[in-house]
C-alpha cells in the first residue's frame, strides 16, 4: 500500500522557494509531503519553530537541507506530531521543565511523563503538552543531583541551557542506570561542541564581566588592558563563538554558548 493510500490529514500550507508559496500538506503515518517533496519521518535530522521571512513556520532538516513550511492553523498540531516521529535516540522519562529560570524557582512548573529525544542538533522534551527543543549549541551543562520528589529523596539529572539570555535548567528523572547513560551521552554532547581552543583566564574574566553588563570601557579599566589589546581578545572570543559584536566600537554581547561557558566558569569559581 502505497504513502497516498495511508493519508492521515491534509491542510493548505505554505512552503518557501525563493518566495513563500501557496501549497498543500499531506501526512501519512511515516512521512510528510508537500510541493513535491516527501520526507519519510526517519529521514527528518532536526525540527525547529521559527519565524521565517515574515512567517511563523516549521524548519525541517533532511540531507543537512532546510525545508521552511508554514502550517497556518494546524502548525501546532502539527508540529507536535511530527516532534514525536523524527529521526532521534528516545528515552521514557519524566521530567521538569523549567526547573529554574535565572536562578529563580518556576513555581509553575509541573513534572510531565514523557521522552528526551536527541536529534542531530537538539535535546527534546516531549510529552502530550510540552514540545520543548533545547539547541545543542545552547547547552551548558549536565550533572546528577539529589531533588525531593514527592516525600522521597531522588537523584535527577540536572541539565542548563540559555534561552533568550537567561541560564535555565532541567530535571529528568529515570531509573539510574539509564540516568549514568544519559548523563555520559549528553556530556560528550556538550565536550565535542565547547570551544577547541583554551579560554585564558583573562578571557574568562572578560566573559563574566560582558555577562553581567560591563561595558568595554570599564573591562580595560578594570583590567588595565588597551582598546586594541580589548579588540584582540574580543575577536578571538567572536572567531570562538562565544559572542558576536554588536556595536561598531566592538561591544560584543554573548551567544548562548559564551552563557552557558560563564554559568559553567561560575559553578566553578564558587567551589573553589
Amino acid at each position: 500500500m502505497s504513502d497516498k493510500d495511508n493519508v492521515l490529514l491534509k491542510v493548505p500550507a505554505e512552503y518557501f522557494d525563493g518566495g513563500w508559496k501557496k501549497g498543500e500538506v499531506a501526512i501519512t503515518k511515516t512521512s510528510i509531503s508537500f510541493a513535491g517533496t516527501t520526507i519519510q519521518f526517519k529521514e527528518i535530522q532536526d525540527l525547529e519553530k521559527l519565524k521565517y521571512e515574515g512567517k511563523d513556520a516549521v524548519r525541517i532538516k533532511k540531507d543537512n537541507k532546510n525545508y521552511y513550511v508554514a502550517f497556518g492553523k494546524s502548525q501546532d498540531q502539527i508540529f507536535r506530531y511530527l516532534t514525536f516521529n523524527l529521526k532521534s535516540d528516545r528515552f521514557a522519562v519524566y521530567f521538569l521543565s523549567p526547573a529554574t529560570r535565572g536562578g529563580v524557582v518556576v513555581r509553575d512548573s509541573r513534572w510531565d511523563k514523557g521522552y528526551l529525544s536527541i536529534t542531530d542538533e537538539a535535546l527534546w522534551l516531549l510529552s502530550s503538552s510540552k514540545q520543548i527543543r533545547i539547541s545543542i549549541d545552547n547547552l551548558g551543562s549536565v550533572e546528577k543531583d539529589i531533588r525531593a520528589i514527592g516525600k522521597k529523596q531522588r537523584v535527577v539529572l540536572v541539565i542548563t541551557h540559555v534561552e533568550n539570555g537567561e541560564v535555565i535548567t532541567s530535571f529528568v528523572l529515570c531509573p539510574e542506570t539509564t540516568l549514568e547513560m544519559l548523563q555520559n551521552y549528553i556530556q560528550n554532547i556538550i565536550d565535542q561542541n565547547k570551544p577547541k581552543d583554551g579560554i585564558s583566564e583573562i578571557e574568562e574574566q572578560i566573559l563574566t564581566m560582558v555577562y553581567t553588563g560591563v561595558d568595554s570601557v570599564s573591562v580595560e579599566s578594570i583590567l588595565g588592558i588597551t582598546t586594541d589589546e580589548l579588540n584582540k581578545l574580543y575577536d578571538k572570543l567572536v572567531d570562538m563563538g562565544l559572542a558576536r559584536v554588536v556595536k561598531i566600537r566592538k561591544e560584543i554581547e554573548l551567544t548562548p554558548k559564551g552563557v552557558a561557558l560563564v554559568n559553567d566558569i561560575m559553578k566553578k569559581a564558587a567551589v573553589r
